[in-house]
């Protein structure tokens, strides 16, 4: 398995939130295989930056948000962009 970069993994917690809904730390750590000292690294990150939240509903749980949302459209138009013009993404 290739290494991912940080784009990668941004987008790896944030497709996990969106298809999951509200989760823990620990199950975003499992679903999206990073360990917890680099997983606290990107949540405190995506917090900063408004890409999540955390549940209003659930103590302790995590949430994307529209702001999120944008970010993952984004990336995946960019991907889609650099795969049909071929280039080697790795």
């Amino acid at each position: 398995m290739d290494k991912r970069n940080r784009f990668e993994i941004v987008a790896d917690i944030l497709m996990t939130l969106e298809s999951r809904g509200a989760l823990y730390k620990t199950q975003i750590a499992n679903k999206c295989n990073l360990d917890t000292r680099m997983l606290n690294r990107y949540m405190e990150m995506l917090l900063d930056a408004g890409l999540i939240t955390q549940a209003p509903d659930t103590p302790r749980a995590f949430i994307i948000t529209d702001e999120g949302r944008r970010y993952l459209m984004l990336y995946n138009r960019i991907r889609q962009m650099l795969s049909d013009y071929e280039f080697n993404l790795h």
